[in-house]
């Protein structure tokens, strides 16, 4: 009996609460939210124009605004810093697809006040698996 009770409590409860998710592809086919997302660095070097819109309005009422036009491609702004040394914000966001993205850093560049640039985040544990998969590399030999 005591046995029972511990595997209820130790898989059933943890599963009902959602903290443990099974194993496998059926993660990826189970109806609902994704677990997945598509994390991006965002580099925003902000230009002459972008400085003179700073002294009109300030930092949180950018970002507030950024936050709102990440949220307009399905995305989602998870951090936001400036580095004032070099007039720079950086940010993680989380867009739903490498599209969104995309149009993301279009639209902002064609705007005019920043230069962005965009880098796509791994985990630890997606880098263990792209590391899985790399291939011998020989070097070639000179003749």
């Amino acid at each position: 009996m005591k046995r029972i009770t511990m595997l209820t409590l130790t898989t059933v409860l943890p599963l009902l609460l959602g903290l443990v998710l099974p194993t496998g592809e059926a993660v990826g086919q189970q109806a609902g939210p994704t677990f997945h997302k598509y994390l991006y660095l965002v580099r925003a070097a902000l230009t002459a124009e972008g400085l003179k819109n700073l002294q009109k309005q300030p930092p949180t009422a950018l970002k507030a605004g950024v936050a709102k036009f990440v949220e307009s491609v399905g995305g989602k702004l998870e951090f936001w810093f400036f580095d004032y040394g070099a007039a720079t914000a950086y940010s993680v966001i989380d867009y739903p697809d490498e599209i969104a993205a995309a149009t993301a850093q279009l639209s902002t560049n064609a705007a005019g006040f920043a230069r962005v640039t965009i880098r796509p985040l791994l985990t630890a544990e997606e880098m263990d698996k792209a590391v899985e998969k790399w291939p011998p590399v020989r070097v070639p030999q000179h003749q």
